[in-house]
């Protein structure tokens, strides 16, 4: 074994109410016992796409001896999960700029007969994108909301009994 990143969790924080684990996309955790638990190391990639939905703070990162993590044998547990899953745990490795990772889950996709799906940032089903909250990039743009405000009035009017004027 080797020292690698991988989360650890907090067991007098963690309350086990289980909100970390649909954002691992490896389906490297479980709650057991209630509490949440790393089930494997070789699904764990230690980007930590967990922490954030952490609402105790329960969940970290840190540097330790750990089975090396295997692409081939988390890709044999995301298919299980169906298109969405897939989807998910493709944009979270290209999110994190994982490509080598990347190309072998494409890799086992393809090998397996199974048909490699849209997971480009935009596509998909996924209704928020796709890929690590905290990675995703945010535009904040004060004009854009005044016009969808000024937008949003001005349909009002239009669709109210009393003409365009209040």
């Amino acid at each position: 074994m080797a020292k690698r990143k991988i989360i650890r969790i907090d067991e007098d924080k963690c309350n086990g109410c289980g909100e970390c684990i649909p954002n691992c996309p490896e389906g490297a955790l479980k709650v057991i016992d209630g509490k949440a638990r790393l089930i494997s190391d070789l699904f764990c990639d230690g980007l930590g796409a967990c922490i954030g939905h952490c609402p105790l703070g329960a969940i970290d990162i840190e540097e330790r001896e750990a089975g090396p993590y295997d692409e081939k044998k988390v890709m044999e547990n995301i298919v299980k999960g169906g298109e969405n899953v897939i989807i998910e745990h493709l944009r979270h490795l290209k999110s994190h700029g994982e490509e080598v990772l990347l190309k072998e889950a494409i890799d086992f996709l393809k090998k397996n007969d199974i048909e490699v799906p849209d997971y480009e940032e935009g596509h998909g089903s996924l209704p928020h994108g796709g890929a690590c909250p905290g990675a995703n990039v945010m535009r904040f743009n004060r004009k854009g909301a005044v016009k969808k405000r000024q937008r949003r009035r001005r349909d009002r009017n239009l669709s109210s009994d009393n003409g365009p004027y209040r």
